[in-house]
């Protein structure tokens, strides 16, 4: 398998080949997305796969360049260390693609994962008891972001590959075909998942509508309960002399009187008409 590809650091890939290098932005931090060129030589690009626990954090980053001989593949770390051993291919296409259909192999059960966890706050909504919801919502569609421009590179850079690769490599043809359409499905399931979590945000933001119309239903009727008291109170708290009902004998009983049948007076209509 040595025979095939060679892992270099992005230090001797840049020492090596260092027009390339300067030209196609074979460098963490400047080219991290995930795309290929076409070169009289071969295919060259870069790879930057989020991190399925943490797709919003740094993403596992590496360059490849692909000639008929050999394939380079540059990293800083460990990350293709471990996936390399095993990979079937009989000529570096057949490694390369081998190696990108193991990079997103997995990645239909992490989306899974994603609507389980939608699934879990909409029951969370359902029972109105959720908490810090706007921070969860905006965490899973930010991650959901990140992978959507992801799946949308890969579509690019299979289609790339597939046009620059030989026709004699049917097997490498069809393995990008393939992945071409895995691409594509997890973009449109992806983009699914979004438009579910905004579903979710709109039904959350209609519950919090909801209460705060409650609220503002319950000060109107009591600020409308007490309107009138606070009329009677007003009237008759000007003191006037010649107020004749400031000496009446039982006036106090009769104001206590009038204002209980004003509030039960409301409260019948409020009730005809539904209110509360």
């Amino acid at each position: 398998m040595s025979e095939l590809y060679e892992l270099l650091t992005f230090e001797a890939f840049g020492q090596r080949y260092p027009e390339l290098t300067a030209r196609h932005q074979i460098l963490p931090g400047r080219g991290v997305f995930c795309k290929a060129e076409r070169l009289q030589s071969g295919v060259i690009g870069t790879y930057a796969m989020p991190q399925r626990m943490a797709p919003t954090g740094e993403k596992h980053f590496f360059g490849y360049y692909l000639t008929e001989k050999k394939l380079l593949l540059v990293e800083k770390g460990g990350f293709l260390q471990g996936l390399l051993p095993g990979l079937p291919g009989q000529t570096p296409a057949q490694l390369l693609s081998e190696l990108l259909a193991r990079l997103t192999a997995e990645d239909m059960e992490s989306l899974q994962r994603y609507e389980e966890r939608l699934t879990a706050l909409e029951e969370v909504l359902l029972a109105q008891q959720a908490e810090d919801f706007d921070k969860k919502i905006f965490r899973i569609r930010r991650e959901l972001s990140v992978l959507a421009g992801y799946y949308a590179q890969l579509d690019d850079l299979y289609a790339v590959l597939a046009d620059a690769i030989p026709d004699a490599e049917e097997h490498v043809q069809r393995l990008l075909e393939h992945l071409s359409g895995k691409a594509q499905r997890l973009l449109t399931m992806t983009e699914q998942e979004k438009e579910y979590s905004l579903q979710l945000r709109e039904m959350h933001q209609t519950q919090v509508d909801m209460r705060q119309n409650q609220i503002m239903k319950i000060l109107t009727i009591v600020t409308t309960v007490f309107l009138p008291l606070s009329l009677i109170a007003g009237w008759y708290g000007m003191n006037f002399r010649n107020m004749p009902e400031l000496t009446a004998e039982h006036g106090y009983l009769v104001i206590c009187i009038v204002s209980a049948v004003c509030v039960l007076v409301e409260l019948w209509i409020f009730k005809r008409k539904k209110w509360f």
